[in-house]
């Protein structure tokens, strides 16, 4: 979601350059300019430009008060689809990386398939019934951090596989790809239950009333959030371990290399 400030920000830049208030300041100036520049009276000018002053204020408070709120919700979507369309491009490089670094498709694979479930949740909310719609609004945002969560995982396998790639023993880079072949199968199996939440979502169409089975994708989803979160901390400081095992090592190695 965009931010409050970000959303304040733009609609004041928005509401000072609308013509209603750029115009009444401008013509005020413009008097007192000419005034000046002719040797005309300074007063009168200098009264265009308190009244020019005033008037822009007015125009600035009215649409604000009149309009202010149609233009947040304007400028609001226009970030969020600016917002939209920065994660797409982050997540075409990600799949660009995924495919060129190595010769395993899974990894950008499994990022397609949670890019087409994500709009897949997205059209299943648009479609669902009005007694339904807030349960799965809620689920549709806990897919949203599932995904999130994943898109990360997926980037901490690259980060895997380049590390294990700097080390020089074998032995040192058998736990990072042994937790690299982990977290892919752990997101393999989370697109696997995204589709059959989809499944169960798209189920409920010919439904009316409450459903408990929207009860259950809502808790298995929470629970493959906390799975997703243990996972990646386990990463990070497996990461940090190796990183720092690997400079342990070739700081050892230097004095033998001098003698």
């Amino acid at each position: 979601m965009p931010d409050a400030n970000q959303i304040r920000k733009r609609v004041l830049l928005r509401t000072l350059g609308s013509p209603l208030v750029v115009g009444p300041f401008m013509l005020g100036m413009t008097a007192l300019t000419a005034m000046w520049a002719l040797g005309g009276r300074v007063g009168l000018g200098l009264f265009a430009a308190l009244a020019g002053l005033l008037g822009a204020a007015g125009a600035f408070v009215t649409q604000l008060l009149f309009g202010g709120e149609k233009l947040a919700r304007r400028v609001t979507d226009e970030l969020a689809g600016e917002e939209a369309a920065l994660a797409q491009k982050s997540l075409d490089a990600l799949d660009q990386q995924l495919s060129t670094t190595d010769d395993d498709p899974r990894p950008e694979t499994a990022l397609r398939d949670l890019r087409a479930l994500v709009t897949a949740f997205a059209e299943a909310e648009t479609t669902a019934r009005t007694e339904h719609l807030p349960a799965v609004v809620e689920i549709r945002a806990r897919v949203g951090e599932l995904f999130s969560q994943c898109v990360h995982s997926l980037e901490q396998t690259d980060k895997l596989r380049g590390t294990a790639q700097r080390l020089n023993s074998p032995a040192a880079r058998k736990p990072l790809l042994a937790q690299r072949e982990r977290i892919i199968a752990e997101v393999q199996a989370t697109v696997k239950q995204l589709s059959e939440t989809l499944v169960g979502l798209q189920s409920l169409g010919s439904r009316q009333g409450p459903s408990p089975e929207l009860s259950r994708l809502r808790e298995e989803l929470d629970q493959s959030l906390a799975v997703a979160k243990t996972v990646e901390d386990k990463v990070q400081s497996l990461l940090n371990e190796s990183l720092a095992s690997d400079q342990q090592r070739l700081l050892a190695s230097k004095p033998e290399a001098k003698g």
